[in-house]
This record gives structure tokens, C-alpha cells and sequence, in this order.
């Protein structure tokens, strides 16, 4: 039997489950010239819901999908803005020397083609400067009126940006962006700390310059429907009240929910609660290794202390009680604690975000 589950990449289609409020809301917006910024905790399927987005509605809008993860300096993001906006806009490498030839004579620009042979853009010598910069971020509002259609840009992980310039390329940006009329913009990213700050607080470079949703897990009845259905389209077959335990277990997280499912699928097409059981433990030794390393990154005693202490009691008062109990010496030391690990993504609120690495910890709790 195949294994009909896939995790670890973007989904869509048959793959991808549910979130059908969310698609009609973001296309809603997109139709009206709103934009959307969109947040989630990681590995909740905010790419995927994108990509469903764009596969579900090409006919409707030119997509350009830019992922600024992992972009290094003001040069990559230009190259990486580019690339996607030539090849979504014009595809082919005549269509695109032919269409943006005028934008591309006497610049610093050059259009190459990638390892799968498509079109790209390279920027020579220095850094683009912040006038050039926003002369490329006008493209597509001249594209969309030259093609007679709406252009929706997605910058997927873009609280990223703000770590190449500090706020002055962030401004610079909203400064052309907010005068499009005929491009939308979706900004989305997994540091919802970082992303509210720009866009809710007052002294963010893009305050109330997109409307915020926050993508949460996928309803638990929409998850298990998705599990019982796609176990019996391979052949197997897997209680309803089983399905429920996977998806309580990852927290309604997308991405463990289907990795979950991948480990019981592989057990057994026909599994029981033992090899549920079998199939947290793999995944627990799966992620071990990163789940040491971050451990070893907390250097400090209390900020170990609480975070296992929350692994144990994810929920309850956090109130004098809690303190003594698990030796975090006063209410003041624990909230400056919940506040670092919050700063760097490990919890939200004081709550630990990734359900599975709550599981390990309280394996080494015990």
C-alpha cells in the first residue's frame, strides 16, 4: 500500500484539508485591494493554504510568490522579488526579456536562467540602493495595469525583511506599496510577536496597513473526516476515535498531525491505540536531535526549569503556587522568563508552541 500521507513540504489538493473559511477570506480581500497580513505558529500549513490560494484562483490573479526565509542581505531579497515577479508575470525567457526589456536596459539587472531552467534575475555589484529598491517594488502595479489584471504579491515568512535594514527598508517599502491600486499584498509569517509588531503597534512601519488573520489548527471533526478518508483510500482503516487521538496528540498542528499519520499508516494500515503509541515514539526520537539542540541552546537554569514546568501544566494559574512548585523563584522571575523564551519563538504567551517538543519535555521530566 502507498502511503497517503505527506508531511514536511507544501500540500494541495487531495493532500490539503479544510481550511475553506479561510480561502474564501483572503480571496475576499484580495478581490476588494485589501491586504492580508497572515500569521501562524510554524508548521501550521501557512504555506500550503497559499499555495491552494494561487492553484485554486490562477485565472483570477497573476501570483507572485516570494519566500524571503533564509535572505541574507538587501541583494536577495531584490534577486528573489524579481525572479518570482518575472517568471509569475511573463513565464517564458522571451516573454520576459520582451516585457520588462525596458526596465532592464541600462540597469544593474541581468536575467539568467535557474538550475530548472527557468528565468531569473541577478543584480550586479553593490547592494540596490533604497530609491532602486522602491523603483523595482513599482513593477508590479505597472505590470498589473499593463495586463489588465489584479497582481497579488505573497511575502511568505516577512517579519525576515526586518533584519536586512532595520525600519528604514521597511518604510521605504510601505511608502510605494501603499499606493498601488491594483496590486494586493499578503504578508505572512510564523513570529507572530515580530509581524504584530509591525502592523498592530503604532510605531510599526506598516501599522494598520493590512487586515490581520491568524490561521489556528484546523477544526478536530475537519481533521479526522481528512485522516478516516485518506487511511480508507489506501486501502486501510482507521477508527474515528483513533483519528482524534492523532490530532489531540499533535496539538492540531498540520504538519505533525500528517507526520503522525505517516508513522501509523507505515505500522500498520489498520492500526490500533498500541501503535499509535509506537508512532509517537518514533517521532519523538525523529525530532530528538533538534529538540537537544534548542535544550542546549537555553543557557539559563530557570528558563529550563520553566520550560519543563510548563510542558508539565500547559495550562492552570501561574501564580504563587506554580513558582514554588517548580523552584522559579519569584512571579517576577517567571514572567521575564515566558518573555525571553516568547522572544525567540520557543513559547507564545508563556505557552510552549510546538506540542511535540511539550512531549519531549516532559520526557525529560519524568
Amino acid at each position: 500500500m502507498t502511503n497517503p500521507f505527506k508531511f514536511g513540504r507544501i500540500v494541495t489538493g487531495q493532500e490539503f484539508v479544510d481550511r475553506e473559511a479561510e480561502i474564501a477570506q483572503i480571496v475576499k480581500n484580495l478581490r476588494s485591494g485589501v491586504n492580508v497580513v497572515l500569521y501562524s505558529h510554524r508548521r501550521m500549513g501557512k504555506s500550503s493554504l497559499l499555495a491552494e490560494v494561487m492553484d485554486r484562483h490562477r485565472k483570477e490573479f497573476v501570483f507572485v510568490y516570494v519566500d524571503l526565509y533564509g535572505l541574507t542581505n538587501k541583494t536577495r531579497l531584490v534577486e528573489a522579488f524579481m525572479s518570482a515577479l518575472v517568471s509569475s508575470a511573463y513565464g517564458s525567457l522571451d516573454k520576459v526579456v520582451a516585457g520588462i526589456s525596458e526596465v532592464l536596459k541600462g540597469s544593474r539587472f541581468r536575467v539568467v536562467l535557474n538550475a530548472k531552467g527557468e528565468p531569473g534575475i541577478e543584480f550586479s555589484m553593490a547592494e540596490p540602493t533604497v530609491p532602486e529598491i522602491q523603483d523595482i517594488l513599482d513593477l508590479p502595479e505597472r505590470i498589473a495595469k499593463k495586463k489588465g489584471r489584479r497582481l497579488v504579491v505573497m511575502f511568505d515568512e516577512f517579519q525576515e525583511i526586518g533584519a536586512l535594514d532595520g525600519t528604514q527598508l521597511l518604510k521605504a517599502m510601505r511608502s510605494r506599496i501603499q499606493t498601488h491600486k491594483h496590486v494586493t499584498y499578503v504578508f505572512a509569517g510564523s513570529k507572530r510577536h515580530l509581524l504584530l509588531e509591525l502592523f498592530e503597534e503604532s510605531e510599526g512601519a506598516f501599522y494598520k496597513s493590512a487586515r490581520p488573520m491568524e490561521l489556528g489548527p484546523i477544526p478536530r471533526e475537519d481533521f479526522v473526516r481528512f485522516l478516516v478518508k485518506r487511511f480508507r483510500a489506501a486501502g486501510g482503516l482507521l477508527p474515528p476515535e483513533l483519528a482524534g487521538r492523532i490530532v489531540e496528540t499533535a496539538g492540531g498542528n498540520s504538519y505533525y498531525v500528517q507526520q503522525l499519520a505517516y508513522e501509523l499508516f507505515d505500522i500498520s494500515p489498520r492500526p490500533t491505540p498500541a501503535d499509535l503509541e509506537k508512532a509517537v515514539s518514533g517521532i519523538l526520537a525523529h525530532q530528538s536531535p533538534a529538540f537537544s539542540f534548542l535544550w542546549d541552546s537555553v543557557k539559563s537554569q530557570l528558563q529550563r526549569r520553566y520550560l519543563l514546568a510548563a510542558a508539565k501544566e500547559p495550562t492552570g494559574p501561574r501564580g504563587a503556587e506554580f513558582v514554588k512548585r517548580y523552584h522559579l523563584k519569584s512571579a517576577a522571575h517567571l514572567q521575564r522568563c515566558a518573555k525571553q523564551l516568547d522572544a525567540r519563538g520557543i513559547t507564545e504567551r508563556g505557552r510552549i508552541v510546538d506540542p511535540v517538543l511539550a512531549l519531549w519535555l516532559r520526557g525529560l521530566a519524568e
